[in-house]
This record gives C-alpha cells, structure tokens and sequence, in this order.
C-alpha cells in the first residue's frame, strides 16, 4: 500500500467508496480488506488527496504503521544493526499498554499494522495481546519471525486464535550449513517446526490465517539453493514461497562479501566496483506509513532505526501532534526538496534498485482463495 502510485490508487477508488474494499500486497504477499468502516475509507481517500496535492501537513492519519514489538534478537545476523550489535539505541520490549494507546489514536482509521522491526517480534509475550487488539478492530496484521520462538502447538493455536493475518517465516537454507552462514546462532529444525505448528493450528481451528509465507534473503551463500527452499516450503505446507534481495545495512563494508554473484538477485548494478545511481524513489514512509519503536517513539521511517529524527514520543503527546510536529514536517520537506536529508536518508536501500522492487520471486503454493482478508 505505502508505495502504490497515485494513478493505481485512483483506479481503485470506486471499489474502497463502495465496497470498502482494498487489496495491496507487502513485497509480492496478498493483503486484502473488505467492508471497511466509513472513517476507515474517508482517511484513504485524504491520504490520497494529502499526496496527489504533495502536502506536508497531513490531513490524514496513516492508515498503516510498523510497530516495533522488540528490538532484541536471539541470532546475529551479520547485516542487522540489532544482530551485528552495530545498534546504539537503548534495548527493550514495547508493553501492552503503550500499544493500547497507539490503537486509542489510530485504531479506527488503521487497515494494517505491520508488528516487525529490529528484532525478533516473539520474544515479546505480549505479541498476541497485540495481536488480538488489532483483530477486535478489523485491522490486518502481519509479522515477521525466525521461527525460535513458536516451539509448541499451544504457541500455534495463540497466534491463530489471536487472528494474526500474515505470517513471514524467515527461513535462508535448506541445510543447517547454508541456514546460519547469515541466520547465525540459528536452528533450522526450530525454523521448519514453527512453520509445521502454525499449519497445524490452522488446520485444528479450521482457519485460513495466517497466510504464511517462508520468506528468503538471497545472499552468495544460497543463491544456487533456492530451488531446494522451494521445495521445503511445499514439504511444510505454507501458502508462498518468496525471495528478496539483500537489502540490510547496504552501506556496510561487509555487504559485498554477502550480496548474490548473480546480477538478477542483486539489489544494485554496477559499473566496475561502484553502484550506479539512479534517481530517488518517491519515499512513502513519513507520509502514510511511519514506524513506532518498542519506547513509543515515533520516526518517519524505519530505517532511522537510530532515532536521527524522531516525531515525538507515544503517551506524551497525542499521535495527531506527533504527526504533524516539527521534525514530521522538517523530514518531508527535505524528501520533498531532495536536500537538507539526514543521513539516514542517504542510507536508504530502497535508492539505486536494480530491480522493481525488493521482491525478486513470490509463488503462490496454496492458490490465492486463502489470501489474507479482513472486514
């Protein structure tokens, strides 16, 4: 949704005024809303009006944010600020009751929260809590996991039961060996039996959701063995199979020694050893879909993962405040004038793709009818 064009967002119009309906996808995965309250479908349309007319003080709300369950992991992945401990900001696990009040200021326009950031989102126990907030106010739900942390079928059935929409298991090898040359300190046999408990549990409340996906990091490592991986996630009976470029911590010295040999799985092109530069993309996330770290701060983006510019702090002014403070409005002016831009605008992996976007392959294994929805 946070990166659809205005003139694909116009041809849908009709279907979000009439049906309440919209249908997007999350790097190639399937989201799809039906029956949307009234509020809910007035705040897109002005969420549209606020970009086509190129405003940084927003009329709408966002009708989508990241939230940050937890920024504390059990691997170490080599190109994670959280896993290669390059991060500096403060650890710690967000609580029910800040989430509660993000949900008080923006449950009744929000079609979808994404519960992922810099971090391994179930080691928060509150999770499904989180989880179950959004279900009882007809919000979409997606997550992101490991896998480490999903060990039992009660653990299963609390994430079905919770009503979580989407499910990304993130799972790199289809040996131990490949597995943690990336997902380090990792299991792949713990990986493999969240992905076997989550299917379980659906099949024992007769549900549909999650929609799960294993999902993919192609890096030099596992480039030749993606047909293997396609394989396992048909063995483990998810719904799709999906591989994305390599796209964290892109300016690190460490990045070439992981990005793919194969030009069509990389992220970037090159003339010799330099990336060639392309034009900025059209940044989305300080304008309709921000990120709210595990403390309630507020950024414009994900990847000010350490709190270069953040908008304000979640219970000590009201999400509207925050939305059009200072600092919001300073961050879309400077992407909308292409200068004065922090640093971690610079940063961005999303400048220079090679590619479409940062999905390089997404098959669908179940067939669409289980696509994710939500009224």
């Amino acid at each position: 949704m946070a990166w659809m064009k205005n003139s694909e967002a116009f041809f849908r119009v009709a279907a979000l005024l009439v049906r309440g309906r919209v249908h997007f996808d999350f790097d190639g995965i399937p989201m799809r809303a039906e029956g949307l309250p009234i509020r809910k479908r007035m705040n897109l349309v002005r969420c549209g009006i606020d970009s086509v007319l190129r405003r940084n003080r927003l009329r709408s709300l966002p009708p989508l944010i990241q939230v940050e369950p937890t920024n504390l992991c059990n691997l170490e992945c080599p190109l994670c600020p959280t896993g290669s401990k390059s991060m500096r900001r403060e650890r710690g696990f967000m609580s029910l009751e800040t989430f509660e009040k993000i949900m008080d200021d923006l449950g009744d326009v929000l079609i979808t929260v994404y519960l992922f950031g810099y971090g391994e989102p179930f080691m928060n126990e509150d999770l499904p809590g989180m989880i179950k907030a959004c279900t009882d106010r007809g919000i979409l739900t997606l997550t992101s996991t490991n896998g480490h942390f999903l060990q039992t079928l009660d653990d299963a059935l609390s994430v079905v039961d919770a009503g979580l929409t989407t499910l990304i298991i993130a799972i790199d090898g289809s040996t131990q060996e490949i597995y943690q040359s990336y997902r380090r300190s990792g299991d792949l046999g713990k990986a493999t039996r969240c992905a076997s408990l989550i299917e379980e549990a659906k099949v024992r409340r007769g549900s549909p959701f999650p929609y799960t996906a294993l999902r993919s990091v192609v890096t030099r490592e596992n480039e030749s063995d993606l047909p293997n991986l396609e394989r396992l996630a048909c063995d483990l009976g998810v719904n799709m199979f999906t591989y994305k470029s390599l796209g964290c911590m892109t300016q690190s010295e460490e990045f070439g020694e992981y990005e793919p040999s194969a030009g069509n799985m990389r992220r970037f092109e090159y003339s010799g050893p330099s990336r060639i530069t392309r034009p900025l993309v059209r940044c989305p996330f300080p304008f309709r879909q921000p990120s709210v770290f595990w403390d309630g701060t507020v950024v414009g983006s994900e990847h000010d993962y350490e709190k270069e510019m953040p908008f304000g702090r979640i219970g000590e002014k009201s999400f509207p405040e925050i939305w059009n403070g200072p600092q919001a409005l300073r961050l879309r002016q400077s992407i909308r004038e292409g200068r004065g831009r922090p640093a971690f605008c610079d940063a961005c992996p999303h400048q220079d793709l090679s590619q479409r976007g940062v999905e390089l392959s997404c098959r669908e294994l179940r067939g669409a009818s289980t696509a994710p929805r939500a009224s």
